[in-house]
């Protein structure tokens, strides 16, 4: 049977800042680290899915931002938040591609290779596009109130394609353990 996965946005999502002029600059949102970890104690994979735009104007490489995350994801790791990936679209925002969020083909890609269910999956960002995403791979998607949605966002307002919108990352998850007994 394929697993349900939370697929993680990373810059606003899981660390700030989110244009960032190097990699050293990026620092974990505090509660990252314990609210993957919940995920992980109830069975979901958690594949980070990401913009790297940065790589496309030559700030960083590929590969150092590769280097970048395994350090990340070793440091989650050591209190039970284990991230998989990264899935990486490295193209500038204008420059069309097809791994560019709300395209699916990198959802799809960690599906394959991780045996994941996207039907009883949910995706968390700070951004619209993270959240259409899930609508369009038909699970569910949660936008968190911080990164881009910390102000572009009005909480009274209704947010298209998000099933849900949370102040943090602890409240998202949250709200995935609870709509996943459904």
């Amino acid at each position: 049977m394929s697993t349900p996965a939370v697929f993680l946005d990373l810059n606003g999502t899981l660390v700030l800042p989110m244009k960032q002029e190097s990699l050293a600059e990026l620092r974990v949102i505090d509660g990252t680290e314990r609210a993957i970890a919940r995920l992980c104690e109830h069975g979901f994979v958690c594949p980070v899915v990401t913009i790297q735009a940065r790589i496309a104007k030559g700030l960083f490489t590929e590969q150092e931002f590769r280097h970048w995350f395994a350090t990340f994801a070793a440091s989650l790791s050591r209190g039970g938040a284990r991230v998989l990936g990264p899935y990486i679209c490295p193209h500038r925002f204008a420059e069309p591609c097809a791994c560019k969020k709300p395209n699916t083909l990198l959802y799809e890609r960690a599906a394959l290779d991780h045996d994941i269910d996207l039907r009883r999956s949910f995706t968390i960002g700070d951004s619209v596009e993270d959240v259409e995403a899930a609508h369009r791979f038909e699970g569910r998607g949660c936008l968190v109130r911080t990164g881009w949605a910390a102000a572009r966002v009005d909480p009274e307002q209704p947010v298209p394609y998000a099933a849900h919108v949370a102040d943090s990352l602890g409240d998202a998850v949250a709200w995935i353990l609870d709509a996943s007994r459904v």
